[in-house]
Order: C-alpha cells, then sequence, then structure tokens
C-alpha cells in the first residue's frame, strides 16, 4: 500500500511548474481573466453568513427536487424557507 503525503505536501516539492508565467498567453492568464471577469458581474457573498444544517438523505432529495419543480435555486428556496419561519414567529422577513 502507497504511503499518504503529508498535510504539508505540495506539488512544487515534486516537479516545477509547467505553467507558463502570468505575462504569457496560457491557462493561468486565462483563468485569472475569467476570475476578475466573473468577480465583477456576480453580486459575490461579501456581507452575508453561511448557515447549514443536516437533515436526512431523503430531506435533502425531496427539498432539492422541489426546488427544481419551482425553477427555484435551492439558494432561493432556503431563503423563502427561513423569510417563513421569521414571519410564523412574528418576525420581520430579512433574509
Amino acid at each position: 500500500m502507497k504511503k499518504r503525503s503529508p498535510l504539508s505536501f505540495t506539488v512544487e516539492k515534486v516537479a516545477p511548474s509547467t505553467v507558463p508565467p502570468a505575462g504569457e498567453k496560457g491557462l493561468r492568464s486565462t483563468a485569472q481573466t475569467r476570475k476578475r471577469e466573473t468577480d465583477k458581474t456576480q453580486k459575490g457573498r461579501d456581507g452575508r453568513q453561511f448557515i447549514a444544517a443536516h437533515v436526512p438523505p431523503e430531506a435533502a432529495k425531496q427539498f432539492k427536487l422541489l426546488a427544481v419543480q419551482r425553477d427555484k435555486t435551492t439558494q432561493n428556496m432556503l431563503i423563502e424557507a427561513i423569510n417563513d419561519v421569521f414571519a410564523k414567529y412574528g418576525l420581520s422577513r430579512i433574509a
């Protein structure tokens, strides 16, 4: 059986980088350009807090199917659900 690499393992220790410098045309410059373009067009997650829950696989599957049936993202469905909980307890819908 092969020995696992330590957590501090990096590719640079094994082989030199084959990616061309940023000034040359190549994968790195293309990927960086795409990232900058999407950063400008997307709202991003600034000012947002992540909330998660562990649910049974059947519940996750049913939730995802419901989102597809309603032509919504799971993100939008979760925001709707959180707002409904706020309304149930007499709080303002702020999500």
